[in-house]
């Protein structure tokens, strides 16, 4: 039995497909492309198939990741050429190897978010409110927890965020908490700034933001492999 980690990518119109969506459809990809994978035990087996780290719906990425098992005689570069063959255009692995780190070793993701206000607000404008955003003391935002809601300070959260003027509006490049212990989806800052949006500037639209995740990290700064 071969324990492997796959990298993959969720692009266009895959990035509107939900995590568990996601799941039924890579199960029916391995069932397709008659890759031998590893079922669980029991009274109702399926296929041990494991995402480190889910990726919210509507963000595109190139580092997704999956594990599984391969149980039989054929190669992880075999099993990646078979599933590239029945998956969509826009979901496919781009790498496959041995697992390197735990999942449980996952703390950070890298974003780049790309926001954009209705005309006729300019970039420099929406720019001008992003920056008296974040320089506020506290960005307090009511979160779902496993316990329920908790508030909590998404200034303190952010690891990093650089901001860009462009053409179209702002170019945001966020390091944030991700993995078991905390964990903090870009759409909670975008959301926050809507919010003050509607406060601060109530004429000021913004449009959906478009969201990439660029990096799965580790504590120590290095790629999630």
């Amino acid at each position: 039995m071969i324990p492997v980690r796959a990298t993959f990518e969720k692009r266009r119109r895959a990035k509107y497909i939900s995590h568990l969506d996601l799941m039924r459809c890579m199960t029916r990809a391995f069932k397709r492309a008659a890759v031998p994978i590893w079922y669980t035990e029991g009274f109702n087996p399926h296929a041990y198939l494991m995402f480190p780290l889910a990726l919210s719906l509507g963000c595109e990425s190139g580092c997704e990741c999956m594990d599984f098992r391969i149980d039989g005689d054929m190669t992880p570069e075999e099993a990646m050429q078979r599933l590239n063959a029945v998956l969509p255009a826009d979901l496919q692995l781009t790498a496959i190897a041995a697992p390197v780190h735990k999942h449980t070793d996952i703390a950070f993701a890298d974003y780049a978010v790309h926001l954009r206000a209705e005309a006729p607000v300019t970039a420099e404008q929406l720019r001008e409110k992003w920056d008296a955003f974040m320089a506020q003391g506290q960005i307090l935002i009511e979160k779902k927890t496993k316990r329920g809601t908790a508030m909590i300070d998404l200034k303190e959260q952010v690891q990093r965020c650089d901001a860009e003027t462009t053409a179209e509006g702002v170019a945001l490049s966020l390091r944030l908490p991700a993995g078991t212990s905390v964990n903090v989806n870009p759409s909670l800052l975008t959301d926050a700034f809507k919010a003050y949006l509607a406060e601060h500037a109530p004429g000021m639209k913004l449009c959906f933001p478009q969201t990439e995740r660029l990096a799965i990290l580790c504590a120590d700064g290095s790629a999630f492999t």
